[in-house]
């Protein structure tokens, strides 16, 4: 039986590793426990895409890293919010929302991890610096919040 495991269980399996799989183990302890999933031949093709499409995505990244540094760099985001009477507001701009913005604004898609909020998410209106940094090279970019 083909599975999907769920969860590392170290020097064993990763997280989303597809292995064959005896029938009785994956049936009596790794899909009883959330260890593991069966997983259809559908299934196993749409990670396979998905798989790729990322790696794809990583490789353009590394391979224009200086041509998007480039544009990146001291370009503005403008991001508009309700906000209470002493200028905070009711939601906070987390990494995830700046690469929305980036990706609807310069068609650019970033992971997560080469955002850096330097003081944290932002929480109130005003300008605030962040920087994409794409392995040594590094933007800054401006946020206004009104």
């Amino acid at each position: 039986m083909k599975v999907l495991f769920l969860k590392l269980v170290p020097n064993v399996w990763h997280v989303g590793e597809i292995k064959e799989i005896s029938d009785s183990y994956a049936r009596n302890f790794l899909i009883p426990k959330w260890l593991a999933k069966k997983i259809t031949q559908e299934e196993e093709k749409q990670l396979q895409t998905q798989e790729k499409k990322q790696e794809e995505s990583r490789r353009n990244l590394i391979e224009n890293k200086h041509k998007i540094i480039e544009m990146l760099n001291g370009q503005t985001l403008l991001f508009k919010a309700k906000t209470l009477q002493n200028g905070k507001m009711f939601w906070w701009i987390w990494e995830h929302d700046v690469m929305q913005k980036i990706l609807k604004d310069f068609k650019i898609e970033l992971e997560k991890k080469h955002i850096d909020m330097v003081d944290g998410h932002i929480k109130k209106i005003g300008k605030k610096d962040i920087y994409i940094k794409l392995w040594e090279t590094m933007a800054k970019i401006t946020i206004i919040v009104e």
